[in-house]
């Protein structure tokens, strides 16, 4: 109650704030203006093409302020009326949303920067409903307990050591699966940016492949490979000293959970090491050789020109590591991931699982907010050198040599083994048929999600990546890091947000609790900062000019949009829908807690199956649920290929 009591004022309070901020403005127009009108009105001889010119600027710049200053009064004495007098906080906070939007829809006719600002404003405030809101009204729960005001559940976190294992464990997993993924992610970056490599591109695809596969089918190759009957197993009892109870039990540990996530996440250090490197100023490199050895300059100047992006890059890792639900949830590790989907699902204890998710936000909110503190401010050589043909390349042969032997064990051991060992344990080509006979509803729901997840999260990606780069204002890097900040909330804790803000009778909620729309809310809210930042990146490529363009012939942003900067944006369109279609093909985490009965997607077939089946069917489905997030980046570099090649022949 006092969470709703506390929305609805904060909106009333923007409602006044956004009309006090329009007054200036208003009075700017109104005395720039009001002498051109009268004018207008004492000469009625003037021609008609004056008079028609005249027109559509009195109608945007007169009219348009009075008609504003007037429907943000009525916006403001209906949101308090229905505050004072609804009985129900979800129908007030509704039915301002709705009068606010309806008088708002009133107001675009008058002024192209009106169309953009409410545009943009809608979908923010979308964003701001989907992930924002559920956590609001999840937290906002946990402290009510029979009417009144209640810290139990926290106290139990803060105040004793009930689960400070818990929280120890998640801290431990996050740590070594950083240490190790950078390890493995520096060098491999280094030798793909610095050396004459052969077969480069294909290492750099091969390394991306474990970062495209969902994490939890890696630990299922890895289980059967170190299980107690696994292949490497068996193989390590004889020729070492360990027993197959040491071995399984290192797989089963919050050590094989770390080694496991590793393998999944160290291309992002891998792919941020090897963009820095191509992207310093080779005068600097050059400048050390002429006094220095190789190893001198990487250690004096190229270290610590790419130090801040090492660890932008570890710190993404850690934040993912600390949030994952698949790998902890397969190997049995208690973390708080874990521990969140044990009090929700097996012992329906929300106002638990709620205060548990609360040192996990808090976590990962403050390392994000700690590296951009440290990012801010800093000018560093690196910025603004993208192009790879001017990067210094270190053709010394035994620099070479290892570097070769390096990518050949990286892409054997983190590559090759786990894919093989799927194609492997399905023995016969009747375990795919079973597998697709067993999880056909899955496959299909997944398909279906997917796309439908996929076209929501570019389209609405396309205007929060706008809103981050585009929008000429003060607030916009702020506006970016908010955004960029709710990818940090582990997928367990939006499943439980979106459950307690839908599962209710009203109409609308309990249509979309019991239906497949709850996946695809699920899908959005987990997805739509990754979204919304690769569409800013791509929208960055295009000139403001363009738009401005569209402007001085008065067209309306709509039609800019769609005649313009859609368009131009056909390229990162499609790239941002197959990479959304393959994270939404394989996530787990928060569908695993909202998914309707008959609505269950293909992990979550695979993720009930794993512990009943037969090892042939769950390596049968993992290899199906590879080939589908694989597919889109296959069609993904075809469609690549066409967009780039196909100016060209043009030019011809």
């Amino acid at each position: 109650m006092g969470g709703s009591w506390a929305i609805c004022s904060f909106t009333n309070f923007i409602v006044c704030v956004v009309a006090i901020h329009e007054l200036p403005l208003q009075s700017f127009i109104y005395t720039k203006y009001i002498r051109y009108f009268i004018q207008t009105l004492r000469y009625p001889a003037c021609s008609l093409p004056t008079r028609k010119l005249a027109t559509p600027i009195l109608k945007q710049t007169f009219l348009y302020p009075l008609f504003q200053l007037f429907f943000f009064i009525i916006a403001f004495c209906l949101n308090l009326s229905y505050t004072l007098t609804s009985q129900s906080y979800f129908h007030k906070i509704l039915s301002k949303l709705c009068v606010n939007l309806m008088l708002s829809l009133i107001q675009i006719q008058y002024n192209i920067y009106m169309q953009k600002k409410l545009t943009l404003g809608f979908f923010f405030t979308l964003f701001l409903c989907i992930t924002f809101l559920p956590i609001v009204w999840m937290f906002e729960n946990s402290i009510y307990e029979e009417g009144r005001v209640s810290f139990a559940y926290y106290r139990d976190i803060f105040l004793t050591l009930k689960y400070g294992k818990v929280i120890s464990n998640s801290l431990i997993l996050a740590s070594i699966t950083t240490i190790l993924s950078s390890f493995i992610g520096v060098p491999a970056g280094f030798f793909l940016a610095k050396t004459n490599l052969p077969l480069k591109k294909f290492f750099k695809i091969c390394f991306f492949i474990p970062l495209i596969i969902p994490s939890y089918i890696t630990g299922i190759a890895w289980v059967n490979l170190l299980g107690k009957t696994g292949f490497l197993n068996n193989g390590f009892s004889q020729y070492t000293l360990l027993s197959p109870e040491s071995i399984s039990d290192f797989i089963y540990s919050i050590y094989g959970a770390s080694f496991i996530l590793s393998i999944n996440l160290f291309p992002v250090v891998m792919l941020v090491t090897e963009y820095a490197l191509k992207s310093i100023n080779p005068r600097l490199e050059e400048s050390g050789l002429v006094v220095g050895s190789v190893f001198q300059v990487f250690r004096q100047i190229t270290l610590p020109l790419i130090a801040p992006a090492i660890l932008s890059s570890m710190m993404i890792v850690f934040v993912l590591s600390l949030s994952e639900f698949g790998v902890p949830s397969l190997l049995q590790v208690n973390v708080l991931t874990t521990q969140i989907f044990t009090q929700f699902s097996a012992f329906y204890n929300e106002k638990a699982a709620t205060a548990i998710a609360f040192p996990l936000i808090v976590i990962t909110f403050i390392l994000i907010m700690l590296e951009q503190i440290y990012m801010r401010g800093k000018s560093f050589e690196i910025l603004g050198r993208t192009s790879s043909h001017s990067t210094i390349q270190y053709n010394i042969t035994w620099l070479n040599v290892t570097g070769l032997i390096f990518c050949i064990f990286v892409l054997l051991v983190f590559v090759v083994t786990p894919l093989s060992t799927l194609i492997f344990n399905t023995k016969t080509i009747s375990a795919y048929h079973d597998a697709i006979l067993l999880a056909r509803n899955g496959i299909k729901n997944s398909i279906l999600f997917g796309s439908i997840g996929a076209t929501l999260l570019t389209f609405i990606g396309f205007f929060l990546g706008y809103l981050s780069e585009n929008i000429r204002s003060r607030w916009k890097s702020s506006a970016a890091i908010f955004i960029w900040l709710f990818f940090a909330v582990p997928a367990t804790v939006i499943g439980v947000g979106l459950i307690k803000l839908c599962n209710r009778p009203e109409g609308i909620f309990q249509f979309i609790y019991g239906s497949l729309w709850i996946v695809i809310i699920g899908y959005v809210a987990r997805f739509l900062p990754l979204s919304s930042r690769i569409m800013a990146n791509y929208l960055k490529q295009i000139p403001y000019s363009m738009e401005e363009a569209g402007t001085v012939t008065g067209a309306s942003w709509f039609r800019i949009l769609g005649q313009i900067l859609f368009p131009l944006q056909g390229y990162g369109l499609i790239a941002t829908w197959l990479i959304s279609f393959m994270f939404c093909i394989g996530e787990l985490g928060t569908t695993v807690l909202v998914y309707p009965p008959g609505h269950e997607t293909l992990p979550i077939a695979l993720f009930t199956v794993m512990a009943n089946s037969p090892t042939d069917i769950v390596s049968a489905l993992s290899i199906i649920i590879v080939v589908m997030t694989l597919l889109p980046v296959g069609v993904f570099l075809a469609v690549s290929k066409y967009l780039v090649s196909k100016p060209k022949l043009g030019l011809q």
